[in-house]
Order: C-alpha cells, then sequence, then structure tokens
C-alpha cells in the first residue's frame, strides 16, 4: 500500500485520539531534541516491558494459544493485532496497526520497534524462554509504519 491508500491513510489518522495527537508529537519533538536515538528506543523497550507485565499472558501449550493470547491483549487496548511464523532459524512477530509512528510521528518507527521489543521479550520471557533467545525488529522487513516485523532468535552481541 501507498502512503496515497485512503483506507491504510484513514486508520493511520483515527489510531490515535485526537485529544492526545499534539501531545504526543510535542513529546515526541521534546524527547528528540533532549535524548540521543538510542535511549529513546531503550526508554520505550522498558516501556514495552512494563505494558506487557501490566498485561500479562497466561501460560500457552502451542504457538496458537500464545498468538491468541497475544491479540487478546492487544485488542483490549486498542493496539492491533500480531501474527507468529514459525521459520526455520526464528519464530517471527508480524505486529500490525499500532498507534505509535501516527501518535508520535515519523521518528516513532524506531520507538516503535524498542517498545515491542520489550513487550513481546518480557511476554515470552513469562512462558519460560530458553536462555540466548531474544526479540529483535528486522530492520530488513519494509513499510513499518504499517506494521513491524520483529525475530525471536539467537543474535550475535
Amino acid at each position: 500500500m501507498t502512503d496515497k491508500d485512503p483506507i491504510l491513510s484513514y486508520y493511520q489518522r483515527i489510531s490515535c485520539s485526537a485529544q492526545w495527537m499534539e501531545f504526543n508529537r510535542a513529546m515526541a519533538a521534546e524527547l528528540s531534541a533532549g535524548l540521543p536515538a538510542d535511549e529513546i528506543r531503550q526508554l520505550f523497550r522498558r516501556i514495552g516491558e512494563r505494558v506487557a507485565q501490566a498485561l500479562p499472558v497466561a501460560r500457552c501449550d502451542t504457538l496458537d494459544q500464545l498468538s491468541a493470547g497475544f491479540n487478546a491483549r492487544w485488542a483490549a487496548i486498542d493496539w492491533g493485532f500480531a501474527s507468529l511464523d514459525e521459520d526455520a532459524d526464528f519464530l517471527r512477530i508480524t505486529h500490525a496497526c499500532s498507534p505509535l509512528a501516527q501518535s508520535f510521528g515519523a521518528e516513532a518507527e524506531d520507538w516503535a520497534a524498542g517498545f515491542f521489543e520489550g513487550a513481546y521479550q518480557d511476554w515470552f520471557a513469562a512462558q519460560g524462554l530458553p536462555p540466548g533467545l531474544s526479540v529483535r525488529a528486522d530492520a530488513s522487513a519494509p513499510d513499518a509504519s504499517a506494521q513491524l516485523v520483529l525475530r525471536l532468535g539467537r543474535f550475535q552481541p
């Protein structure tokens, strides 16, 4: 889809309440002016962890149950939805319709990646994630404003 797609534009526009839009944009400008990008990303990662802790997912036995658990939590706060797909070396997490990029502006794509890395990492850890596995945004995935692709796997430091 392109930026000119009227349906996507509409949903992006309404993803953040009008009462919060200018506040969030002003906060984004101040964060960007006052902190390095990597510190903002880490801040949003910690915020994602806190949100996941506030919205725990019950213990799951299957990937379908886990996906349903994640989506129940996101649906409860109108934060989009996720799909989980197994690959040979990693688990792909695709999160769509997040309000972060729209509410904070273009610079928030990296912040959203940090937020969702933190949230999913915390939820997977609560499920008994084996040591050495972590959640990272997939930098090669296109168009992070429409959906964010993350990977659960082993990564080089």
